[in-house]
C-alpha cells in the first residue's frame, strides 16, 4: 500500500563514508606503493571494521550488526590470505576454500537481514506514521514536553518493551531513575547515537514512559522542520504518543511483531 510521504528526502551518505575512505586509501596505496600493500590495507580495514560492527551489536543487540561483523571479518581474512606470500600449497588452498565458503554464507545471511528490513533504523517510519491524518496547520513549535496520555504496564514490561525497540532499531532507550526515554533514530543518524549516546539525546525528539504509566512526548525543532509542510505541532505530539502507546499495547499482548509490520508496511527504502 502506498502512503503519501510527509518527510523531506534525506540525501546524506553517512553510512557509505567508511567504505569510500577504505577504497580510496587502498587505491592510493596500490598506485604509489604496490598491489599487495593496497590489498592488505583494505583487508586490515575490513577486519578492524568487523570489531566496530561487533561493538555496535553489543550496544543494540541487533542481529544485522553481528552478521555484518562476521561478513567483514571473513572477507578481510579471505582477501589477506588470497594475496599472501605462498604458504604450504595444500594448507593455503584449503584455508582459502574455507574462508570463501564462510564469506559467501555470511553474505547470504547479511543480505537476508537487509532485505527483510532487520538492518534498517526505523526512525523515519515512526515520524511518517505520527504525521498521518494531520492536516497542514501552523499552531507554533514549542520546546516544552507534551503530555500524551496514560496507559498500563508493569516495570518489567516497560523494560522488555525497551529491549524490543532497541533490538529492532525502532528507538533507542535511555534508562533513567523514574522513566525510560525512547529516541527514534533515523538512517544516517545512527553514528551520532553510537559514538555519543548521551549527547545524541540532546535536542532530539523523544517519548518518555514513566513507571506509573504516564507518557510524555517532545518533538525537536530539527525533526519538526524535517516535514515538507508545517503540520499541527500539538496534534503531531499527540499522535506520536498514541503511536508508542499502541506499540506498548501490542507488546503487552504478545503481538510485538505487529509493530514491525506496521512500520515496514510504509514501504520506505532499505537505506532511506
Amino acid at each position: 500500500m502506498y502512503y503519501p510521504r510527509k518527510l523531506k528526502r534525506d540525501f546524506r551518505i553517512t553510512g557509505f563514508i567508511p567504505a569510500i575512505i577504505c577504497i580510496s586509501i587502498g587505491a592510493l596505496i596500490w598506485i604509489f606503493i604496490g598491489q599487495r600493500e593496497g590489498v592488505y590495507s583494505v583487508s586490515g580495514f575490513f577486519i578492524l571494521y568487523a570489531a566496530f560492527s561487533l561493538w555496535i551489536f553489543i550496544r543494540t543487540r541487533n542481529q544485522s550488526y553481528l552478521a555484518a561483523s562476521v561478513w567483514q571479518l571473513f572477507f578481510g581474512l579471505w582477501l589477506a590470505t588470497r594475496f599472501s606470500y605462498p604458504l604450504i600449497p595444500g594448507i593455503k588452498s584449503e584455508l582459502l576454500a574455507l574462508l570463501f565458503f564462510l564469506f559467501i554464507a555470511s553474505t547470504i545471511w547479511l543480505f537476508y537481514l537487509v532485505f527483510t528490513r532487520r538492518a534498517k533504523w526505523k526512525g523515519r517510519e515512526v515520524f511518517e506514521l505520527a504525521s498521518m491524518s494531520i492536516e497542514t496547520q501552523s499552531d507554533g513549535f514549542t520546546e516544552r514536553p507534551h503530555p500524551a496520555g496514560k496507559t498500563v504496564y508493569s516495570g518489567s514490561e516497560l523494560k522488555g518493551f525497551a529491549e524490543f525497540l532497541r533490538k529492532n532499531l525502532v528507538a533507542m532507550p535511555y534508562f533513567e531513575v523514574n522513566q525510560i526515554v525512547f529516541v527514534p533514530v533515523k538512517m544516517e543518524d545512527e553514528f551520532g547515537y553510537i559514538f555519543s549516546p548521551e549527547k545524541f539525546k540532546q535536542n532530539r525528539s523523544w517519548i518518555a514512559f514513566d513507571f506509573i504509566g504516564n507518557v510524555t512526548v517532545n518533538i525537536s525543532k530539527k525533526d519538526y522542520i524535517g516535514y515538507k509542510e508545517e503540520l499541527s505541532f500539538d496534534q503531531l505530539c499527540e499522535n506520536l504518543g498514541k503511536l508508542f502507546i499502541e506499540f506498548m499495547n501490542y507488546y503487552r499482548k504478545g503481538e510485538a511483531e505487529r509493530i514491525l509490520y506496521k512500520l515496514n508496511e510504509l514501504g520506505l527504502g532499505l537505506t532511506y
